[in-house]
């Protein structure tokens, strides 16, 4: 075996260590004979690690100090290990163009997707109200005592057709025979997509959908693309559905739009302050489904998320193209 001499520090937060596994994380040292792997136990540790590293695959609370980041510095690759960059895109990062950075954008697209559609049923069925019933053990079967709506050749708008985007749109098309209008800033050439929309047509879109998803990245430009006027545009029969990052959504006015009954209901995994606050008002509004930032969460997905972590050390290694590159001026 040749000798290693590249350098891969991995910092993860010990959540994140555990939802992968210690076993299947070992797989890392051993995806490349040319590349050493070493894990932070700490902050501390990661510090001291890092300054003699080639590469770092991180998730938060670990970041890149600027001082690695400086022409002449060892570092050359950062892989985050989260499909979303935005904890991670300091400016210094930003302004170092010998740095690669890369994403897990697509491990986790196929059950993220699913996790949509589990939150767009449950809306439109009133599963919250028939669990609400089971628990006081009340039988009520008339279809004028709670609203119920369905999938089936409805509209759907999808604010972001990326991994997560374009398979929840397959899902939809195929499984539903939704009609399917897409938000994309480059790839529009999605299959399952009916039309594609850009941000100056955001609110007419909104006006078609009877369901809105967010599968996003948050950026800048993207923060806060549901906001008041945004919500006032979307049917009052609409439902939304936030996967993604929670800033993207206006929570005051959201929860506004709901009590009002200006929107039918949300489903939300994702919001702007996690955990979500107890006093926050959308864990008291009957029409919301909250769950815990678990979207990406599989049997397998650790395996998944390292097979493609393991791949690209292998890119790393022999000089290739990385998967999942970032755009660090879009900032995904």
């Amino acid at each position: 075996m040749p000798e290693a001499h590249m350098r891969l520090v991995v910092g993860l937060s010990p959540q994140m260590r555990g939802i992968l596994g210690e076993g299947v994380l070992r797989q890392l040292a051993e995806a490349h004979p040319d590349v050493m792997v070493f894990f932070a136990e700490d902050k501390v540790d990661f510090t001291t690690l890092a300054a003699e590293a080639d590469a770092a695959l991180v998730s938060p609370p670990f970041t890149i100090p600027s001082e690695w980041l400086a022409t002449g510095a060892r570092l050359r690759w950062v892989q985050a290990a989260t499909a979303g960059v935005d904890f991670l895109l300091t400016p210094a990062l930003r302004t170092a163009p010998h740095v690669a950075i890369t994403s897990t954008k697509g491990p986790m697209g196929p059950l993220m997707a699913e996790h949509v559609v589990m939150l767009m049923l449950a809306l439109a069925r009133d599963l919250p109200g028939f669990l609400q019933d089971q628990a006081e053990r009340r039988w009520r079967h008339m279809m004028d005592e709670r609203p119920m709506a369905q999938l089936f050749e409805k509209t759907i708008a999808i604010l972001g057709v990326g991994a997560v985007g374009g398979n929840l749109a397959r899902m939809c098309k195929a499984g539903f025979g939704m009609t399917v209008l897409g938000l994309a800033r480059r790839r529009r050439n999605d299959p399952h997509v009916d039309r594609y929309f850009d941000r100056e047509g955001l609110h007419a879109a909104l006006a078609q959908a009877d369901f809105v998803a967010l599968t996003l990245p948050l950026t800048p430009a993207t923060e806060r693309i549901i906001d008041e006027a945004a919500l006032a545009a979307m049917k009052p029969a609409a439902y939304l559905v936030n996967v993604s990052r929670g800033g993207l959504v206006d929570e005051e006015a959201l929860a506004a739009a709901l009590r009002s009954g200006r929107l039918a209901g949300a489903g939300l995994d994702a919001t702007a302050v996690e955990p979500l606050p107890a006093g926050s008002p959308l864990w008291e509004i009957p029409n919301v489904i909250i769950t815990p930032h678990v979207a990406p969460a599989r049997d397998r997905l650790g395996e998944h998320m390292v097979d493609f972590w393991c791949e690209n050390i292998r890119r790393f290694a022999e000089g290739r193209e990385l998967l999942g590159l970032v755009d660090r001026l879009a900032g995904y």
